[in-house]
This record gives structure tokens, sequence and C-alpha cells, in this order.
């Protein structure tokens, strides 16, 4: 099975169809395919060959898209580098992931090993390709996966690690998530996000479907304002900070997204002051996901409901929960099982049933379930603090500092103590640099709402945090 033929076939009904929509351009899916073919020859004659791992670094947009199909229709492996990365990251991605070829943006990746150009149709755009011929002790087994992508996982540690998605785990879960998106040939979705993190579930599902994707440059908040500009958006697949980009921009009026049937945040938690706000301004709820490299999208809030604004949603047909070591408040480790789950964790090399335990994936992450089945999350399990043995949830705390008007964003770690075990502090960004901090109304305002060992002990302002590749908060800052 191959994901590429599943969309050359599930396109055949629309392909004078528009699928792709960026600046100054647009083109059917029949052009689509047409470049997919032309690029796929290409790389075919640069002898990239079945199952042989391709690294990719290229700016977003269309030729992007096109390169990534065109690996995956020789039924070689793609494996995405974020553009932020770098050198020292992209080199060890190469070693660790056995890299065997690597297509580069020669602006983005300055290489001293030998190259030659490559050339892709759409726009004339030049790449550089790199052959490492880097080898696999496993793989034949790696082979055996029918493997399609090698994902990175978030790595709030700082450390990453590869993830093996198959096409038939793409299939599944593309549909799976598809049960709520409801995607079909008549969205037209706003596209922000970074590709190389974003594409497995999204972006596949979204041309399997024959949606209209409309490619957004990636300066916010202007760029969000000419993609809506376009009055036609249906869907919005975003992260938190360009909903609150919409929110905030005064050249983005709540007209603009009045054909907007569902806009999902993924990625890192929606803020709930962001989400109220949203709500006020264009008049319906952001849909929270909670999306995992190694399954998919298993939780959408597609509820509507503000009552359940703090939660990322029910679970979706076909999955299974379960929440291990509960507490009194019924907080636990959260685990999952269901369709589109991940093949194998490459370099250290493991596949997935010794990766898993009794065919559950352990998230990390701590959560709930309420009376009503919707997931309440807590941050991961490494982020309890321990204060004279009593638990406090980073992420709880982060919600309520993130509340206060002066606060754009928080970190809320323990600290080592030798009485106390671990004591709550807080690292902050403001809103504006201009007024100080009000610290003493901050701590009135914690205590009126927190349990008063649950208030940090120490508020330091900070320019900003550090974020993985992926924008989740790193854990050691």
């Amino acid at each position: 099975m191959n994901i590429v033929k599943v969309i050359q076939q599930e396109s055949k009904k629309y392909l004078n169809h528009v699928a792709i929509r960026e600046t100054g351009s647009s083109f059917t899916y029949e052009q689509l395919l047409e470049n997919i073919k032309d690029i796929s020859q290409k790389l075919e004659n640069k002898e990239i060959k079945k199952y042989a791992r391709v690294a990719l670094l290229c700016p977003d947009g269309a030729d992007y898209i096109i390169l990534v199909l065109a690996i995956l229709s020789l039924n070689a492996v793609a494996v995405p580098i974020n553009l932020n990365s770098s050198k020292k990251e992209i080199n060890r991605i190469i070693d660790e992931m056995k890299i065997e070829y690597f297509i580069f943006d020669e602006t983005l990746y300055d290489s001293n090993e030998k190259h030659v150009p490559f050339f892709i149709s759409y726009k004339k755009h030049s790449f550089a390709i790199q052959h490492l011929n880097k080898k696999l002790t496993e793989q034949n087994e790696f082979e055996s996966l029918n493997p399609a992508f090698i994902r990175f996982t978030s790595g709030t540690t700082g450390k990453s690690k590869g993830v093996v998605i198959s096409h038939e785990s793409i299939l599944e879960r593309t549909d799976a998530a598809n049960q709520v998106l409801k995607i079909s040939s008549q969205d037209v979705i706003l596209w922000v996000l970074s590709m190389s993190c974003h594409f497995v579930v999204s972006i596949l599902l979204f041309l399997r479907r024959g949606a209209t994707l409309v490619l957004c440059e990636q300066s916010t908040p202007q760029g969000l304002a000419t993609g809506l500009s376009q009055q036609d958006i249906t869907f919005i697949y975003a992260s938190p900070i360009y909903y609150q980009a919409m929110v905030s921009f005064v050249n983005i009026n709540p007209n603009a997204c009045s054909q907007v049937r569902m806009a999902v945040s993924t990625a890192v938690s929606l803020n709930g002051k962001v989400a109220k706000e949203f709500r006020e301004k264009f008049g319906f709820e952001v849909s929270a996901a909670y999306g995992i490299i190694e399954i998919g999208l298993p939780f959408i809030n597609h509820s509507g409901n503000s009552e359940f604004r703090s939660s990322v949603g029910k679970m979706l047909p076909g999955y299974e929960i379960y929440i291990e070591d509960k507490d009194v408040k019924g907080i636990g480790s959260v685990y999952l099982k269901g369709p589109g789950i991940f093949d194998a964790y490459f370099s250290p090399w493991q596949i997935r049933n010794q990766a898993l335990k009794e065919g559950w994936f352990k998230t990390g992450d701590l959560g709930r379930i309420d009376e009503n089945g919707f997931l309440y999350l807590y941050g991961r399990s490494d982020q309890i603090i321990n204060f004279m043995g009593m638990k406090i949830f980073a992420e709880e705390v982060k919600q309520v500092l993130e509340s206060f008007p002066e606060i754009h964003e928080a970190f809320i770690y323990g600290e080592p103590h030798d009485s106390f075990g671990q004591i709550p502090k807080a690292r902050i960004v403001l809103q504006s640099t201009k007024l100080p901090l009000d610290i003493d109304g901050l701590r009135r305002f914690c205590y009126e709402v927190l349990a008063s060992y649950k208030v940090p002990k120490d508020f330091e302002c900070v320019d900003s945090l550090k974020k993985t590749m992926n924008g989740k908060t790193m854990i050691e800052q």
C-alpha cells in the first residue's frame, strides 16, 4: 500500500478542482499529480530507491508538498527536518537516522560535502541533493514495516527521537481523524503551520478528500489577514499563537471567519483566555485537539460548548484510553491504543510491540476523564512538582498564570529543596515590557484561585521561553 497511490485514486473525482493556492498562483489536482510524477522520475534518476531514507530541509510551500509526495510515491521514506534546526541538530539527525539522501535548500544549509543541483518543475526551485549512503543494521526489519515517514517526538527535554510511521498507519489515522473533522472537497483550508512538523494526519488527509489548501505566509499576523481575506475559508488548522494573533490583530475582523465551520488548535495547549476572546470576537469555539506523533489525533474537542473549553474533547471512535495510578481527583498517567499507532522507534531501534505496554502506548501526559467523557490534561508526568508530599500539576498553575492580564506565557517548574522536596517557581513572559509586573497583585490573584501550596514561591520575568522544534516548552530552560 502506498498513500500517494491512494491520493491518486481518490482524487480522480476532482482532477479539475484546485488543490493548492498560494500567493500569486494555484494549481489543480491534475497539475499536482503531474508535478509529483515529474519529480519522482527525477528522483528515480538520482537512484533514490525503495525504502531509502531521504531527509528534506526545504521552505514550506507547494514545492515542499510535491517533493514529499514524490519521495513517498517511490516508496522511499521522508524524513522532514525543521527549518529552525541548527547545523549541529541537522548533522545529528543525518547521523542517527542513517540518512541515505539529503535534499536541501542551499540557503538553509551550508555543506562542504559533494552534491549536485536538483531542480523541481514548479517555480523552477533549485535544491541540492547529497548521496550519503549510510547503512542500517535492521534494514530488513525496517523494510518489512512499509515505512513512509520518520518523524520526531517533541523532545521536551531537548532530545527528540525518530518515530517510524508506515503507509498503512497513515491511512488508518487519517480515516480515524476524519470521523470528526469531516473534510470534503468543499473545504478551503487555511494552512499556517510548519510542514516539517504537521503533514501526516493533516495535509495528507486534506489531499485525500480533495480539499483546497490555502498556504499562508508564515509572517504572523499579516499572513493570517491575507489568507482570511479570501473570504471562502471553511477550515483553519493552526497552533494557539495564530489564534491569539487573530484575536489581537485589528486588521482581522469577525467577518473574516463567517464561512469557517471549524478551527482546530494543535501542537500545544490553548490558553483559556485566548479561547474566550476568540469566541467573543468570531462567535464560535476553537476546537482543541490532542495530537501525538506516535498515534495521530485521538481526541478533538468539537463540542462547541464553552463549559468544556479547557478539555481536548471526547475520544474518537476506535481509540481506547486507560489512566494509570489515579489520584483522588482521577488524575493519572494517560495510556492510549487505537488505529494508526506508530510502527517503530528509530535509533535506538525498537519495534512497536517492544515499545508498548501490553498494547498500550504511554503518552507521558497526565490527565483525567470527567463524567461526560471529556479528557483534561495536566501536563507531563515528569512535570509533577512534589511539595512536602503534595502533588502540584504544572499545567494547572500555568493556565492560572496565563489568565492574568499582564502575562503572555508561563513556565512552571520545581526547584529542589532540602526541607520541602521541591518548591514551585515560575518563569513568565509579559504581554508588554513597558510596565513592571504587579507581583503583589499576581500573588493575590493566584491565592484566590489555587490552593496556597500551589502558588509559585518566586516569579521570574524573562524575554522568552525555550521551545522544542514542535513549539512545546522545554523542561530544561
